[in-house]
């Protein structure tokens, strides 16, 4: 499922029209990347919610995201006061007011997702294995797309200027007990402020879970941070699957919502997607809340980046570097069109970039941040 924005800066589509005409070798950022798939047996599902905005946008005009909070790296220009490791394009200071509020900003694309651990809500420490598996998502996520992480765990909560005061966004890692009737939710999108994941203490247990499965739970989660809704939410799903709405948690129906506006899909129904539901995700009785279309096939729980997935997180992200000053630094990988765009072509987008935030000039290295793991 995917969102669209339809304001482009002249520089960039200038830039991406030369890219499109470019001859390279065009290297697929899924090779050697063959799909990884497990039958579903206990649940092990994330459950991403709209916002109260979100659903009030859905209910006023029928579009989760309203036109002017569809912002994404290739058609929106960071404003020069904003570093990209903010994870923001606009600076929430123009607005008319003395404090920044918690959902003051909201778009749905991020220039890097800025994630942390937190224990303020449960108490509970985010445990050993949760953050290695965390690492090794965001570093999936890293090596196949232009999506790019910032470890927010060092910086303040709130930056502040004069009068004016704004919480950062950031994605919270939480982590709950069964007991505590917390579903493993999310958001989708940028929502502004803090928004949080929550991770179930089950997932500890690796005599029930395997590391690939916790992996993929974050993957997934990320994912619908990303911007991502889950496969089975697209227009056309009818077309593809049947779903068995008696068997569905209650609390996690959400997971099956059709989006019918606001959105723009890549390709074929995707049965790989990794946030597409597997045939018992969700399940309130063990039963099958979704199976294909016709035959009734099992639909298996990928745990891996289908091609798909890959795809649109590039057509929205480009892979800035963290750095200190209000410099635009792309990664040496960035894709464009299912293939990798030339040393020159890099050069010549992040030399736009740059130009458009008024610098010229190689950004120092002096400026890089090397990124701590969680």
């Amino acid at each position: 499922m995917k969102h669209f924005n339809c304001i482009v800066k002249s520089a960039i589509i200038s830039l991406i029209a030369v890219f499109a005409s470019c001859t390279s070798e065009d290297i697929s950022p899924i090779d050697e990347m063959p799909l990884n798939t497990t039958s579903q047996k206990d649940a092990l599902d994330f459950v991403a919610q709209l916002t109260p905005d979100q659903k009030k946008n859905l209910e006023l005009t029928g579009e989760v995201f309203l036109p002017e909070e569809q912002k994404n790296s290739w058609n929106t220009t960071i404003a020069q006061d904003i570093p990209v490791r903010w994870g923001m394009f606009d600076s929430p200071f123009k607005q008319s007011r003395a404090v920044g509020i918690a959902g003051s900003y909201k778009a749905q694309y991020w220039t890097m997702l800025r994630v942390k651990l937190g224990k303020e809500i449960t108490g509970i420490d985010v445990s050993e294995r949760i953050r290695n598996q965390l690492n090794l998502a965001v570093k999936a996520i890293e090596s196949k797309t232009n999506v790019r992480f910032y470890n927010s765990q060092r910086d303040n909560k709130y930056f502040e200027v004069g009068s004016f005061k704004l919480e950062l966004p950031n994605i919270v890692i939480n982590m709950y007990d069964n007991d505590s009737k917390i579903e493993g939710s999310g958001s989708y999108g940028l929502i502004g402020g803090e928004q949080y994941i929550y991770c179930s203490t089950d997932l500890n247990n690796k005599n029930k879970y395997s590391d690939e499965e916790v992996r993929a739970f974050l993957m997934h989660a990320l994912c619908n941070a990303a911007g991502m809704f889950n496969e089975q939410q697209r227009n056309d799903r009818d077309n593809y699957v049947t779903i068995y709405t008696a068997n569905i948690k209650s609390n996690c129906k959400p997971c099956f919502e059709k989006q019918t506006k606001n959105y723009v899909t890549m390709g074929n129904f995707d049965y790989n997607s990794i946030t597409m539901a597997s045939s018992k995700s969700y399940s309130v009785n063990g039963e099958n809340t979704i199976v294909k279309k016709g035959d009734g096939g099992e639909i298996k729980r990928n745990l891996t980046l289908s091609e798909s997935d890959i795809n649109f997180l590039n057509a929205y992200y480009l892979p800035y570097i963290a750095r200190k000053d209000n410099y635009v630094q792309l990664d040496k990988k960035v894709y464009r069109d299912g293939r990798l765009l030339t040393d020159t072509e890099r050069q010549e987008l992040q030399d736009a970039l740059n130009a458009e935030r008024g610098l010229t000039g190689t950004p120092p290295e002096s400026g890089v941040i090397i990124r701590d793991p969680w």
